[in-house]
């Protein structure tokens, strides 16, 4: 059975042999009645010191049991120290000036929980309001590094919509300055008909090779019409 919140009030003149001189002090009798009490190890050390601290008589003996349930230096915090015996406001201001963190505080304030040392009011709400302050940092920091990375992936996708348009535009471009016009090429000669009229009253098309510039000049070209017998050639 624990002793308690207010387990540091113990009664360090109900135990040990009075008629000695030993019952004012903190020594086998009380160590053993505070185990009984349920009181944790590092609970019976801070008892141990705040006797001294009162100029209560701890033993030599009594320290070494002490010592052997709870060594030096095994606490982070040295509570009873300074204030009372919980972690409080002395200590919460003592620590801070040292250069504890929310961090550190944190370990000190848990471990004393543990252990039954308890926490302090003013060490809590301390604790309450900081753990509140750092928790809206984080998420502010959070939320400003979300949107980063979303400004970022909209900036490469226009970036990359605005090469593709571009490429798009270059290609059509390309297209329609080398497509070819048809005006002056080979197909403007090719397929060339002459209508020939012939003797009888016929007449059609056919369709002749490109005659050489010498036939041309032989047979009159030059807007002038030559009579060969019974036919007529009209160019």
């Amino acid at each position: 059975m624990a002793p308690g919140k207010r387990w540091m009030d113990f009664n360090y003149d109900a135990y040990g042999d009075h008629s000695k001189g030993w019952g004012a002090g903190f020594g086998f009798k009380d160590l053993e009645a505070a185990q009984q009490q349920g009181y944790s190890n590092p609970q019976i050390r801070i008892l141990a010191q705040r006797a001294e601290k009162q100029g209560r008589t701890v033993g030599k003996l009594t320290w070494d049991k002490v010592n052997a349930l709870q060594p030096p230096g095994s606490m982070p915090w040295d509570y009873g120290g300074v204030g009372g015996a919980e972690f409080g406001r002395a200590d919460l201001d003592m620590a801070l000036g040292q250069g504890a963190d929310y961090n550190k505080i944190k370990e000190y304030t848990d471990y004393a929980r543990k252990w039954g040392i308890g926490v302090g009011r003013e060490a809590s709400d301390w604790m309450r309001d900081e753990g509140q302050r750092i928790h809206n940092e984080d998420l502010l920091a959070t939320q400003k590094a979300h949107q980063a990375e979303t400004l970022r992936i909209q900036q490469e996708a226009a970036a990359e919509a605005a090469r593709v348009q571009a490429e798009q535009f270059a290609r059509a471009n390309a297209v329609t300055t080398n497509a070819p016009t048809g005006v002056g090429g080979a197909a403007s000669i090719r397929g060339s008909r002459l209508s020939i009229t012939q003797a009888g009253g016929r007449s059609g098309t056919r369709q002749f090779a490109r005659p050489s510039t010498q036939y041309l000049n032989t047979i009159g070209l030059g807007g002038s019409a030559a009579s060969t017998g019974n036919q007529t050639i009209t160019l």
